[in-house]
């Protein structure tokens, strides 16, 4: 069946086809609204999680197979999940979406103002909006929030 050293090089082909192909496989974006959560069961348990940016987003560990994902700020970043040997078990982006239920985009020229109407109309500010300084605020704060819970 060929030299020692052909079927090395076999086995190390095969091990990395296999490798690349879980994470091909599990590599999805998960797009979840601002302060909103996704919940994302795992079919084998999971060891570790780390979030790229967590200003963007949260994890919440329930318990080693079941978890949640918060948007905290739009954007995106990356979010892994790994099982026992540091196998992989989820790679994949987090989108923070903005919420449009119930929301209502009023343009007058170049401005431009959302409302949330369930069951009252009130404003909804939004980034690139007229009215966005209090949304800037509260992207901030929970930058700050979210920075603060990791550093400690």
């Amino acid at each position: 069946m060929g030299t020692p050293r052909f079927r090395a090089a076999i086995a190390a082909l095969a091990a990395a086809a296999t490798l690349f192909g879980a994470n091909a496989a599990s590599a999805q974006d998960i797009r979840v609204a601002l302060d909103q959560s996704f919940p994302l069961r795992l079919s084998q348990a999971a060891e570790g999680v780390a979030v790229g940016n967590p200003a963007i987003a949260g994890v919440s560990v329930q318990n080693d197979h079941f978890l949640f994902v918060t948007g905290r700020s739009y954007g995106s970043t990356n979010l892994t999940i790994l099982g026992d040997n540091n196998r992989v078990l989820f790679a994949g982006r987090v989108v923070v979406i903005p919420d449009e239920a119930g929301a209502v985009i009023v343009t007058r020229g170049t401005d431009v103002s959302r409302l949330e109407c369930n069951p009252v109309c009130r404003p909804r500010p939004d980034i690139g909006d007229a009215n966005a300084g209090p949304m800037n605020e509260q992207i901030t704060g929970h930058a700050t929030v979210a920075t603060g819970a990791i550093s400690h």
